[in-house]
């Protein structure tokens, strides 16, 4: 019957070693799921980060291209303008030119022919002067006077068309510098559209380009914040997982421990009943043998070793339920200690995490602030390759129109002039 309980206990072991076995292999399964499910919640993010960062991107090109396009059809419609204007200024300029030509043109000629008709009088004039002296001075003083008045007509005449040449010379160049300051002027007031609108653009493009570095920093923080919150809902998850799994290990082995002492406890009757049997038959022994007393003090002296056998059996249960209580006390604080342990490596699993987190951050925001400040360092250059570049086009246009007067002043200044340009005014006028 003994030997029948040890085989039974033994088997019951095993058993409960194959129950352990289970549910450790039941644990793994669960934490592989959990950890596959994590795996696939951080692709899923993973995917929906690069789609944002993409997204970003393509906004902020488009905005680019937008602002890029917008100033390049504003630059091109002021070149067209400024053409169309040029043009129209240029048309307007020849006709008054020519029609300034003609208007002086016409009044010299009718100045020409009031001198002509002057310099007839005064011819009559002078005949008449000489047909009132006597008849024999009469040839030699006509041919005298007439050789001086065709010497002064002459001369009158020379100095007369000298005068009317001079002023529609300058008359003319007076026009044609004026229209020139205009043209310039225009020119000149253009240039400076056309630059402030060049500069409006790289500004523009340089704003943009500064807005888009924030919004790509602010969009990284963001999403490292997004991937370290899964981190952490993920961990609280896995962590949650843990302290079940340790509350249930906990529980099957305070339940085991409960069931051996149960069968301990199950047993020592038994143990204790088969020791009292053996016990008493060998103090009934050794009483007969070393027994001088009466029959009475013998059932007195069995009667006191049963009371006393029962005492000790007594003991010995008192003894084996304290020690049960004190296993239990021990089993029970160990699986208290293996819970806070495992507590306390969690909180820090999840310290580290939120310390990582925030180094992360910083080093994002330190990668930030480098970037931006090698961007300014660049811009400065950018900027005084651009003014640069503004002030050469600038000087370029000054010079151009310098020269154009120079080669006027030249040209209009030149003796020969006046005889190259009437023709053009005469042509006109035909």
């Amino acid at each position: 019957s003994h030997f029948v309980t040890t085989s039974k206990i033994i088997t019951d072991d095993e058993k409960k070693d194959e129950e352990m076995r289970f549910l450790r292999r039941q644990e793994l399964r669960d934490l592989r799921l959990l950890q596959k499910e994590q795996h696939r919640a951080q692709a899923l993010l993973n995917l929906k980060l690069k789609e944002q960062r993409e997204q970003m991107q393509r906004r902020l090109d488009q905005e680019m291209n937008a602002k890029k396009k917008y100033y390049d059809t504003e630059l091109e419609t002021l070149e067209k303008q400024q053409k169309q204007s040029i043009e129209r200024m240029e048309t307007e300029h020849t006709v008054r030119l020519r029609d300034e030509g003609r208007r002086i043109r016409a009044e010299q000629d009718k100045a020409f022919n009031k001198f002509l008709d002057q310099m007839k009088h005064r011819k009559k004039e002078v005949k008449q002067e000489v047909e009132k002296m006597p008849r024999s001075q009469r040839k030699e003083s006509m041919k005298i006077k007439m050789n001086n008045f065709q010497q002064m007509k002459s001369d009158e005449e020379d100095k007369f068309l000298a005068d009317q040449r001079d002023f529609l010379d300058s008359t003319l160049k007076s026009i044609i510098a004026q229209n020139k300051r205009e043209i310039s002027e225009t020119e000149r007031q253009c240039l400076i559209k056309k630059q402030n609108l060049l500069r409006e653009r790289e500004a523009t493009v340089w704003d943009l380009e500064e807005k888009s570095l924030h919004e790509r920093h602010q969009l990284l923080k963001q999403q490292l914040k997004d991937q370290y919150f899964l981190q952490r809902h993920q961990l609280l998850k896995k962590h949650e997982k843990e302290q079940e799994q340790m509350q249930c290990y906990n529980q099957r082995m305070i339940e085991l421990h409960k069931a051996r002492q149960q069968q301990e406890k199950n047993r020592l009757p038994k143990i204790q009943r088969s020791e009292a049997k053996t016990r008493m038959a060998m103090f009934k022994k050794s009483l007969r043998i070393n027994s001088f007393g009466s029959s009475a003090e013998d059932r007195e002296k069995t009667k006191q070793f049963s009371r006393l056998e029962e005492k000790r059996q007594k003991a010995e249960r008192l003894h084996q339920q304290q020690k049960h209580e004190n296993q239990m006390r021990e089993r029970i604080s160990e699986c208290e200690g293996n819970a806070r342990e495992l507590q306390q490596l969690q909180n820090e699993k999840c310290h580290l995490l939120i310390e990582n987190e925030t180094q992360r951050l910083k080093a994002v925001d330190e990668q930030h602030n480098q970037q931006l400040k090698e961007w300014r360092e660049h811009l400065k250059p950018r900027k005084k390759v651009l003014e640069e570049e503004l002030n050469l086009r600038k000087k370029e246009q000054e010079l151009f129109f310098k020269m154009s007067d120079d080669s006027q002043c030249l040209s209009v200044g030149s003796p020969n002039k006046v005889t190259r340009f009437l023709p053009y005014i005469d042509s006109s006028t035909t």
